[in-house]
């Protein structure tokens, strides 16, 4: 064995005489870039035998420590070039200096196989996750790297045995960690700087060449300006076709000579440029043939050659200007037709308001149009309709077609509703794709069509009940006669038979139903107003109070509170006491039965309300008497029905559908008007109105 101060003079005088074979990897870096690229894939096997030789090399001057037990520096060789040249090189060179080293035999050929194994390992992992870690010390990167590399290329002796092993590290380890690793970094970082370099240089070449190809083979107009004195510095082929004049030419001219602007406007835009202040020019530019074209120049900064330059983008947009103008032109009559139409007039885009006219700012009870810009239309159209809405405006979109006349209900600003009418048809509008919308205002058509409708139903509904009074009044007569028959024949049996029989009970029953059906009659004959009766003045306070004696017991049994409102000094009113007492008591009833079915016992509010006041129409004075009651109101579908003859909600047993039916005809017989307010489930009101003086 050598001694330890020997020894270390040998790792050192090793690694020098190494060096220049490790050095020789600059070269093979160098040689793969000056190949042509169409050899890259032959180029890392190429690196790789190379690599390979260097291993061979470095192999054959090695450090000897004992015998079959040597030390070179394939171990930087083989990590240094798993992290600069990739996997295939750092493969093909460990599998030749692999085979080398067990050629070579003796009793470390396996530890010498290991280390190549164990370097090229660590060295792709490293390359693969640790190399771009910490790039502002990167000389600490490959430090670390080395030590790694190193500590495990000593713990590689280990393959020996134990005993010389402990050996080997006492006499090799110093040596190893204080040298291997500077040398793994200065190879490394040479390595590393080279590639970077020629890699820049690379991509220097390739801009310098795509420049020229873009410049020169580009369809858009290009020029080079200098931004100090205006000179043109190039121009491209297409920069040629465009002004008419030849390349050489166009290199002898100033931007000045093409540029309508003066020489000092042209200055100023060109510094604007330089500072990247603008970059988007409006110009007009002259062409060799006198022509003056309008244009649209990108300008910005462009280092060439060591000199800033203004690099210029030159697009023809003649044909857009003037399509510009005559779409301003259009849009300008377009403005004047639309501000002077009739109807209200809007734009929708993307479902928000983008144009309207004075009208549709009217309509919505805007200040302005600015208040309706930009805001979604649904806020404007009554929720009722937004489905409807959303699939007239998708179908326009769809199909391109025209929406036709729709009624609809628009809400204002402040969420007053109007009826409308609306048509729309798509239309391309600043732009984008849209739709304009002609609204006209129908709430006065509506309200007249309401007014008509109820008229011709009030006009109908007293068409019928006059025919069906007609046909009561003759069919109540006919009965009339028959039915007195009857009772008079069952009152004779009655008389002569004993009352104990059972024929005497069949007797009185047909009296006691006889009697109900001439009550029914009566009611009929009341209905069909047959029984004329003359009117005179009563005081309307004994009507009502007389009414509330005879239902009061009734209401009260019910457990009904009964509240009256009367106003003070309510004239005398010219009527048939005893009927418009009938009336009162109907609703009355009504109302009992209403609080009855939805509130069995006791409750807060089962409560009866009659209200009775006075006042003034058209200089004629009235009477009106309001009976409200909170029982479950009347279902709108019915509300139609309630004064028609025979209909009734209650059972047969309870009702014969002619209370509220001889009511409407007593209160029309007295002039007067009756009618309802109602809300399923919570209340009724039947409101009648009577004249004073009833002529």
């Amino acid at each position: 064995m050598l001694g330890a101060d020997q020894m270390n003079t040998n790792i050192v005088i090793e690694l020098i005489n190494n060096a220049a074979l490790l050095m020789a990897l600059s070269i093979v870096y160098e040689v793969s870039y000056i190949l042509p690229i169409k050899w890259k894939k032959s180029i890392v096997i190429f690196n790789g035998l190379v690599i390979g030789a260097i291993g061979l090399a470095i192999m054959t001057i090695p450090f000897k420590l004992a015998t079959g037990i040597v030390f070179d520096t394939r171990s930087i060789l083989i990590s240094v070039t798993a992290l600069t040249f990739g996997t295939i090189p750092t493969v093909i060179a460990a599998c030749i200096t692999i085979a080398y080293r067990i050629a070579m035999g003796g009793d470390g050929q396996w530890m010498g196989a290991s280390v190549i194994i164990i370097s090229a390992f660590i060295g792709l992992i490293w390359r693969r996750y640790y190399l771009n870690k910490i790039s502002k010390f990167r000389w600490l990167n490959i430090y670390l790297f080395g030590i790694t590399v190193h500590i495990a290329m000593l713990a590689c002796t280990f393959v020996l045995g134990l005993p010389t092993a402990l050996q080997v590290l006492s006499k090799i380890s110093l040596p190893i960690l204080l040298i291997y690793p500077i040398g793994t970094v200065v190879l490394s970082l040479l390595l590393l700087h080279q590639r970077e370099r020629n890699e820049y240089l690379i991509k220097m070449v390739e801009a310098e060449n795509r420049y020229k190809s873009i410049f020169n083979n580009n369809h858009a107009i290009m020029l080079l300006i200098d931004p100090e004195d205006g000179n043109i510095i190039d121009a491209n082929p297409a920069a040629c076709n465009f002004y008419g004049w030849s390349i050489p030419t166009m290199k002898s001219m100033n931007i000045s000579q093409i540029n309508t602007l003066s020489h000092e406007d042209i200055n100023s835009e060109m510094k604007k440029a330089v500072k990247k202040n603008k970059i988007n020019f409006l110009f007009r530019h002259r062409t060799a043939d006198n022509r003056v074209i309008d244009v649209e120049v990108y300008s910005g900064p462009i280092e060439f050659n060591g000199k800033s330059l203004i690099y210029s983008i030159v697009h023809d947009i003649s044909e857009r200007v003037a399509t510009s103008q005559e779409l301003e032109r259009s849009e300008k009559r377009f403005r004047m037709l639309v501000e002077g139409a009739p109807d209200a007039i809007f734009i929708l885009s993307d479902g928000n308001f983008s144009f309207a006219n004075k009208f549709a700012v009217q309509l919505f009870g805007a200040e302005c149009p600015e208040q309706l810009i930009g805001s979604p239309i649904m806020d404007r159209f009554h929720p009722d309709f937004h489905n409807l809405i959303k699939d007239k405006i998708s179908l326009s979109k769809q199909y391109k077609e025209e929406i036709a006349s729709n009624e609809g209900l628009f809400l204002k600003l402040n969420g007053v509703p109007v009826d409308v009418e609306v048509t729309a048809v798509p239309i391309h509008y600043s732009n984008r794709d849209g739709t304009m919308v002609f609204a006209r205002d129908i709430t006065e058509r509506k309200k007249l069509e309401n007014l008509k409708n109820e008229i011709e139903a009030q006009l109908r509904q007293q068409q019928k009940l006059e025919a069906i009074g007609t046909l009561a009044g003759g069919v109540a007569h006919e009965i009339n006669n028959p039915i007195n028959g009857i009772m008079n024949y069952a009152q004779l049996i009655l008389d002569e038979i004993d009352r104990d029989t059972e024929q005497y009970e069949y007797a009185k029953e047909i009296i006691r139903e006889t009697e109900r059906i001439s009550v029914i009659v009566k009611n009929l004959l009341q209905f069909s107003r047959q029984e004329k009766l003359s009117h005179s003045y009563g005081n309307i306070y004994d009507i009502i109070n007389q009414t509330m004696s005879l239902i009061k017991t009734i209401i009260r049994k019910d457990h009904i509170v009964l509240e009256v409102y009367l106003d003070d000094n309510l004239p005398d009113i010219k009527c048939q006491s005893q009927q418009i007492q009938q009336v009162i008591m109907n609703l009355l009833t009504n109302a009992r039965d209403a609080l009855n079915e939805k509130y069995v016992d006791f409750h807060e509010n089962k409560i009866v309300i009659l209200r009775c006041s006075q006042y003034t129409k058209e200089e004629r004075r009235w009477i009106k008497i309001i009976v409200e009651d909170h029982g479950n109101g009347i279902s709108e579908d019915i509300q139609g029905k309630i004064f028609e003859p025979f209909f009734s909600t209650k059972p047969k047993d309870k009702g014969t559908g002619l209370g509220l039916s001889i009511s409407f005809g007593i209160v029309k017989d007295h002039n007067g008007k009756i009618s309802i307010d109602t809300k399923e489930g919570y209340f009724t009101k039947f409101i009648l109105e009577l004249p004073v003086d009833n002529e």
